[in-house]
């Protein structure tokens, strides 16, 4: 029986974000800044452990960035310019190594600040209830995160390696994946016109 509480969280907030002015992970957002707000998000869950993966600019954002260390870990992935995929794997091994056996990784992205605990309880939910080894966010014509993945596809997640974070596993596992219907949770800031838009929308509206 997999258990909620014995879900890891990887957050991934190692990328450079070369086409953002600033950096992104320290964008304002709601008081806050984008990092900050979406930990604060996932702290609400009731997971076993959050592991935060920094890669550029990471003392800048280690120093801004308030943790509880009783749920939290901040780790620095030396390789983060190899692309998501290979913090991905960062993330995925210090939870391995440090916290095994765990019953599933969910896998949250720091740009997606409209994802709501609501929403990754309800991915927690299903994946502890339903017989699948994979639990993501329904993009339309694609799979993606937020994402969870049982103990089963560990190693593959290891493997990763490029820019395509976890793309290929959710396209090669689809016979044992639930997509769920995020509606509208799922716009990522990569552009400076993004953010002020979904910023914007998000605090005049």
């Amino acid at each position: 029986m997999k258990s909620v509480q014995n879900i890891g969280v990887v957050v991934l907030a190692a990328g450079k974000s070369g086409r953002m002015q600033d950096i992104k992970q320290l964008l304002p957002w709601k008081g806050t800044f984008l990092l900050q707000y979406v930990l604060n998000r996932v702290m609400e869950l009731e997971a076993k452990r959050i592991v935060v993966v920094l890669g550029a600019n990471a003392q800048k954002i280690k120093s801004s960035l308030k943790t509880d260390p009783s749920s939290t870990d901040i780790i620095e992935n030396a390789t983060w310019e190899k692309g998501l995929g290979n913090s991905i794997a960062a993330g995925v091994r210090y939870l391995r190594e440090t916290y095994s056996p765990l019953d599933g990784v969910l896998i949250c992205l720091a740009d997606q600040p409209l994802v709501t605990p609501d929403y990754l309880n309800r991915m927690l939910l299903e994946f502890s209830t339903q017989n699948v080894s994979i639990v993501a966010s329904n993009y339309g014509k694609k799979m993606g995160v937020p994402a969870i993945f049982g103990p089963d596809l560990y190693d593959a997640l290891l493997k990763l390696d490029s820019d395509y974070g976890a793309r290929d596993i959710l396209g090669f596992n689809t016979s044992v994946t639930l997509g769920l219907d995020a509606q509208g949770l799922l716009a990522d800031i990569d552009t400076p016109e993004a953010y002020q838009k979904i910023y914007n929308e998000n605090h005049y509206s």
